[in-house]
C-alpha cells in the first residue's frame, strides 16, 4: 500500500505518518518545510515502510503539477491520500486583512483543488484509492476569530460533499475529516478557552481507524459533535448564545 499525505511535517499530518510507517509499503510525506521533511525521514528510516518527501507549496498549481506527477511517476499506484495542509491566524473583525483571507483559502481550499486536480484524474484510472480531507468542526458554524477559516473549511466540506458520488463510481472512498480542537502550532494562537482540547496524537489515533474503517464523515470529539450538529438546526439566536458561552468570547 502506498500513502501519500500532504501538510506532514506537523501536528496531526506528522502523527499520521507515525501511524502509517509501519503499515504500508511507500510512505509519501509532502510539507513546505524541507528542512523538518529532512529530519522527519532520518527519524522514520528504521521505519517497515519507504519513506519519501518533497517540499511542496500547495498554493502553486505548477509546483503541484511537477511534483506529483513526478510522485505517480515514480509510485504508479496510489492507494491513500490524505490532506493536511492548512493556515489559521486569528484577527479582529474590524481590521479585515484581506491578504490574510486570500491565504487561507488559498492554502485550506485551493490548495486541496490544485493537488486533486492531479491525483483524481489518476485514483479514477486506477480505479480505486482513498481520500481524507481534515477540515475542521469551524465548518459547521461561525466561530469568533474565524471569519478566514471557518469559511475555507465550510467551503472543503461542501466539495467533498460534491465529489462523493461520482467518487464512488470509480471505487474512491472518500473521507471528511473535522476534529475539534487539537493541540498544534495553530491552536496556540487562540488566545480563547477550547472545550475538548486533545493531542495531534490522539486525533490522529481516531482518524486512523477512521480511515481503516473507510468512513465517510469523521468528526470528533463527540460532544462536540452533538453540540455543533445541533446547534446547525436551531435558531440563530440559540446558536450565538451557546458560542458565546464555549468560547468565552
Amino acid at each position: 500500500m502506498n500513502v501519500l499525505i500532504i501538510g506532514a511535517t506537523f501536528g496531526i499530518g506528522y502523527e499520521l505518518a507515525k501511524k502509517y510507517l509501519n503499515t504500508c509499503d511507500n510512505l509519501i510525506l509532502l510539507g513546505r518545510t524541507q528542512s523538518k521533511l529532512e529530519e522527519i525521514k532520518q527519524e522514520f528510516s528504521s521505519g517497515k515502510a519507504k519513506v519519501f518527501t518533497e517540499s511542496l507549496d500547495v498554493t502553486i498549481l505548477d509546483d503541484c503539477k511537477n511534483k506529483l506527477s513526478n510522485i505517480i511517476k515514480i509510485n504508479s499506484t496510489i492507494d491513500k491520500v490524505i490532506y493536511c495542509s492548512g493556515y489559521y491566524e486569528p484577527h479582529d473583525t474590524f481590521e479585515i486583512d484581506v491578504s490574510l483571507f486570500q491565504k487561507t483559502m488559498d492554502v485550506n481550499f485551493m490548495g486541496m483543488i490544485n493537488v486533486f486536480s492531479i491525483l483524481l484524474p489518476h485514483l479514477k484510472n486506477q480505479n480505486h484509492g482513498q481520500l481524507g480531507i481534515v477540515a475542521s468542526l469551524a465548518g459547521f458554524g461561525g466561530l469568533p476569530n474565524s471569519s478566514s477559516y471557518g469559511p475555507s473549511k465550510a467551503a472543503m466540506m461542501n466539495y467533498v460533499e460534491s465529489i462523493k458520488i461520482d467518487c464512488d463510481k470509480y471505487n474512491i472512498k472518500v473521507s471528511i475529516i473535522n476534529p475539534g480542537f487539537v493541540q498544534s502550532r495553530l491552536t496556540e494562537k487562540n488566545t480563547f478557552d477550547m472545550p475538548f482540547l486533545m493531542t495531534s496524537e490522539k486525533a490522529a489515533n481516531i482518524i486512523y481507524e477512521g480511515l481503516q474503517k473507510e468512513k465517510y464523515e469523521i468528526t470528533f470529539p463527540l460532544p462536540m459533535m452533538i453540540l455543533f450538529k445541533s446547534l446547525r438546526i436551531l435558531p440563530r439566536s440559540i446558536y450565538f448564545w451557546v458560542v458565546k458561552i464555549i468560547t468565552k468570547s
